[in-house]
């Protein structure tokens, strides 16, 4: 198996545009939730019936900061059981496969369910237990359609022993594929895409050596580099060096950088040049209907 395509076009109304400019169909959309909303039946069935999977990052805070009414105690305590569990039977009702990244980016510090808001070294055991309870509730319902993605941060933030990517790990049975985000912020911190993947990825095969990988975000700055020249090689060692990462998800949108492609005809042909091997980079996901 090659390596599945897809992409965060920032919304629904953005992925024909995506796929026109790019020239391939997108496999998988990914997109973001928060803990204020319903699971999102119609813009899944949008999505399926366009012939992608959907990837939910589902994110438990309403989304803004500080945010100290979502913590992994709360989690773990059953505060939003009520919410958790209409979410899962309203995902089991939608029917179809999906990839569910809950949580993402726990060994960063900028989120509230991270180990820096929840108590530091106390944290990687509390985010355990929360996935652990989220998951409880999932099995609960008989909620069969769903792949679990633990997905972490390239780089630890801090960079301390207690924030190891491993020490959040909730354990085989509870997680179907690793994700992994990163990004090229161009200016003076210009890296190229095995320096922002190449250490992590090496840490994940080798600890996690029968999951596959996706890439749950990546995209690259425009300044202080090639943006086009990075994302042919990007491709390009995703298809030489990388054969773990089974999937990748573009960040399209300009948010704290230009992250995408689509706004610039070099940046566009690039990308487009880079996944045209119909071959490896694919674009018809089979998942199992019946994760654990």
């Amino acid at each position: 198996m090659g390596c599945y395509t897809g992409a965060f076009t920032d919304g629904s109304d953005y992925i024909s545009g995506f796929e026109d400019a790019t020239g391939r169909k997108l496999a998988v959309v990914m997109w973001f939730n928060n803990f204020t909303q319903d699971f999102p039946s119609l813009e899944c069935s949008h999505v399926w019936a366009r012939g992608s999977v959907p990837c939910i990052t589902w994110e438990p805070w309403k989304g803004t900061v500080p945010d100290s009414d979502y913590t992994l105690q709360k989690i773990i305590d059953g505060e939003f059981d009520a919410y958790i569990s209409k979410w899962a039977l309203d995902a089991k009702a939608f029917g179809h496969p999906f990839f569910l990244r809950f949580a993402h980016e726990m060994n960063g510090n900028w989120y509230p369910w991270d180990g820096s808001h929840n108590g530091l070294s106390e944290a990687p055991a509390k985010y355990i237990a929360a996935w652990k309870h989220v998951h409880g509730l999932f099995s609960a319902s008989g909620v069969l359609n769903v792949t679990w993605v633990w997905s972490v941060n390239s780089e630890s933030v801090p960079d301390e022993t207690w924030n190891s990517i491993g020490s959040y790990y909730p354990g085989d049975a509870y997680v179907d594929w690793i994700g992994v985000d990163g990004y090229n912020w161009g200016g003076s911190t210009w890296t190229t895409f095995d320096q922002v993947f190449s250490s992590v990825y090496s840490q994940i095969r080798a600890a996690y050596p029968s999951k596959p990988v996706m890439i749950g975000e990546f995209a690259s700055a425009p300044d202080g580099g090639d943006k086009a020249a990075w994302i042919t090689d990007a491709f390009s060692k995703i298809k030489s060096d990388y054969s773990g990462i089974k999937l990748f998800n573009w960040f399209n949108i300009t948010k704290e950088r230009d992250w995408t492609v689509t706004d610039s005809s070099s940046f566009e042909a690039a990308y487009k040049a880079a996944v045209a091997d119909t071959s490896y980079f694919l674009d018809n996901v089979v998942l199992p209907s019946d994760s654990h």
